[in-house]
């Protein structure tokens, strides 16, 4: 008598889904939660210091408290997946090494092109739009520690937390309910809408447009890896021409802050499967 085949393995349970409405309420919790905080800690500072202004703190406490915002994005993200009763490895926020690379290089030149394209038409429609507050912050600011600390949030801080929060928790969220066209345009909308305070309504459509065409990236090549990559890119490129850097500064800029994000990014992705581009 042949043995009988051993039975197949039972399927692993699909996990659940997060909400819907999780990262809205997520996104509301850290600025209400960080607004509290920086609030109460710059109304400390100024008793203590009378030198320390209420309604405009030193550039050190700003860069600290944004840094915190930072942090705080990704962990609500990760706790707000968890608590959903998924694994909230890095799977589930799109960090996947991408294979292969160039396929990923190719298609960030591609969104990164239609996106300049994007933008020339709204500045060629509506004009330039007056600086950001953080611009003309830069543009006055002569301090190497001070623009040192701003290049590292800029540069390297917001372009893996803000990459892992939207593109990797919003449009992974709301994606597989409303479609990748509806979801790339909320959460475009509401990247932009994150940048408003201090920067005038051209700039926050111009960043929308922006937040829109990462999701593009994201889905093309299954990763968001890509995605931070070019954020640091796009902002380095901001930073350096707001200082009037030259040519070495910008590519010496280029190379910290992508090497750092992508190196960090690829260490936290390497025990996930490698990218499925969409």
């Amino acid at each position: 008598m042949t043995a009988a085949p051993a039975p197949s393995p039972a399927p692993e349970p699909a996990q659940p889904r997060v909400p819907v409405w999780a990262p809205f309420v997520v996104l509301a919790i850290v600025f209400v939660v960080i607004g509290i905080f920086g609030a109460a800690a710059v109304a400390l500072l100024a008793s203590a210091d009378s030198s320390i202004s209420v309604t405009n703190p030193p550039d050190w406490v700003t860069i600290g408290l944004t840094l915190i915002q930072d942090v705080g994005f990704v962990f609500a993200a990760w706790l707000a997946v968890r608590l959903s009763g998924r694994n909230a490895g890095p799977e589930d926020f799109g960090l996947r090494r991408v294979v292969p690379v160039r396929r990923a290089v190719l298609w960030m030149a591609i969104v990164y092109a239609a996106f300049w394209f994007g933008a020339a038409v709204l500045l060629l429609i509506f004009g330039q739009p007056p600086d950001q507050d953080i611009v003309s912050e830069l543009k006055t600011q002569n301090s190497f520690a001070v623009l040192a600390g701003y290049a590292v949030l800029t540069c390297m801080v917001a372009p893996f937390a803000e990459e892992f929060f939207f593109r990797g928790f919003m449009f992974t969220t709301l994606r597989p309910r409303i479609g990748v066209v509806w979801g790339s345009l909320v959460v475009g909308l509401v990247f932009g809408l994150v940048h408003a305070p201090g920067a005038p309504l051209l700039g926050v459509a111009v960043l929308a447009v922006f937040g829109i065409a990462l999701c593009v990236l994201y889905v093309r090549t299954g990763s968001i890896i890509p995605c931070m990559a070019l954020h640091a890119i796009h902002n380095s490129i901001s930073f350096a021409t707001t200082k009037g850097l030259p040519a070495w500064g910008l590519l010496g800029l280029l190379a910290v802050s992508v090497g750092a994000v992508v190196a960090v990014a690829r260490g936290v992705a390497r025990t996930a499967s490698p990218a499925v581009a969409g």
